[in-house]
């Protein structure tokens, strides 16, 4: 779970910092940039978001079941 949000509050997080930065935020020499693209490493190094949510609802026996 903790990776999960981690990796959406980064997002969130360096997405709001390039906003605040605008174009300057996306040159290669610029901090900013590197965060963003290292943090969408977190999120894809494990797993998308889609299979980190289906492990969790795995885990807590939430997950639906097959049609009928």
């Amino acid at each position: 779970m903790a990776k999960l949000k981690a990796g959406r509050l980064g997002r969130e997080v360096s997405d709001s910092c390039l906003q605040y930065w605008g174009g300057m935020g996306f040159m290669w020499d610029n901090p900013v940039a590197r965060a963003y693209r290292d943090v969408r490493l977190v999120s894809i190094g494990g797993g998308a978001d889609e299979i980190m949510l289906g492990i969790i609802c795995k885990l807590m026996g939430i997950l639906p079941g097959k049609k009928k």
